[in-house]
């Protein structure tokens, strides 16, 4: 065998909201782990509406035509280890690949012991995904996003969705689903089951009780996921500043994502702290004075009748009697007669 043997993947969600991806193969009771991710809940989500999979796709074609010519009695082993190579970086590209992985090991699996078995199921992952992709994208931004239509509940913009064709699947069924005992720190064991509550607790290991979803294809995954983000449901939102759609953590009003603007250190959300306090701040009296008589003052310093100097020494005085004025210090009508003081007839 050239891909791990006795492979399981499986998926849970945490009360914190923290989706956990686990590919691991066992071989003689040892535990091997090719995938552990764990992220906030609805990120894959979100990773399926941005991402260009398009080189993805190209290489899931090249797995295809490797995999046309394979059979029982004909095991070529350079054609699967060019499988393994093509197709383990792409669970870094999402972690749904995972299953793809599995699949393909299941298959090498079954030719060694001689099972003719069918490739139409691997064959089908690439139409599978695609479609994914697209049924993503709709519910994100119909269903999930509560801002388009704010008047529909979560359920009645997925009937929407469906009734507008938006979706490309009818129903969410999926796998088999076990509630088991997780080893949060997810050490190289089959399972708690097998050591005592010494042993774990020695090692420093807890445990918790999650349903844990051990999903047969793709589509399986992605059903048991969509189906439990539409029953929270999971608000998702379109960041005001780059236009991409977050998942909303905390604050249900949350209008930012926490992504770094491009070529600057700060995420789309502390630029937005900014520019609601300059709004903010522009709807005082005060500081729509003071912008009005800044403007006026600057444009001088442009036509030569006031000095860079000048304007200078003008900007810091107005700027303390304007704080001063929005602290209730200073009345607007006096701060509004000392800007006009000086203006030019």
């Amino acid at each position: 065998m050239i891909f791990p043997e006795h492979m399981e993947f499986r998926y849970y969600i945490t009360p914190e909201r923290k989706e956990c991806y686990e590919l691991y193969s066992m071989t003689l009771g040892c535990r091997r782990t090719l995938l552990e991710k764990t992220q906030d809940l609805g990120q894959c989500l979100v990773d399926l509406y941005d991402t260009d999979f398009y080189d993805t796709y190209c290489v899931l074609s090249e797995i295809n035509k490797l995999l046309r010519p394979l059979t029982p009695e004909h095991k070529d082993e350079t054609a699967w280890r060019k499988l393994l190579e093509l197709a383990m970086p792409l669970c870094k590209v999402h972690p749904f690949f995972g299953l793809l992985i599995k699949e393909l090991s299941d298959l090498e699996e079954n030719h060694a012991y001689g099972k003719n078995d069918t490739k139409d199921i691997l064959l089908r992952f690439d139409r599978d995904f695609e479609n994914i992709v697209s049924d993503a994208k709709a519910l994100i931004e119909v269903c999930l996003d509560d801002r388009y239509q704010p008047n529909y509940s979560t359920a009645e913009r997925y009937r929407e969705a469906h009734y507008d064709a938006r979706l490309c699947f009818d129903d969410m069924r999926y796998g088999e689903l076990a509630t088991e005992e997780v080893m949060l720190e997810r050490p190289a064991y089959d399972s708690a089951y097998n050591y005592s509550v010494e042993k774990l607790r020695e090692q420093g290991i807890k445990t918790a009780l999650r349903e844990v979803l051990y999903p047969n294809t793709v589509r399986d995954l992605y059903n048991y996921l969509k189906g439990y983000c539409l029953r929270l449901p999971l608000p998702i939102h379109k960041c005001k500043n780059c236009g991409r759609y977050f998942v909303v953590t905390g604050n249900i009003t949350q209008d930012y994502c926490t992504r770094l603007m491009e070529g600057s250190e700060k995420t789309c959300r502390q630029m937005g702290a900014v520019v609601q306090y300059q709004s903010r701040q522009m709807k005082n009296p005060a500081t729509k004075e003071f912008t009005r008589s800044y403007k006026a003052h600057n444009a001088r310093v442009r036509y030569g009748t006031m000095s860079k100097a000048e304007f200078t020494a003008w900007s810091k005085t107005a700027r303390e009697k304007r704080d001063a004025c929005v602290a209730g210090k200073l009345s607007l009508e006096d701060f509004v007669a000392w800007l006009d003081s000086d203006k030019q007839r």
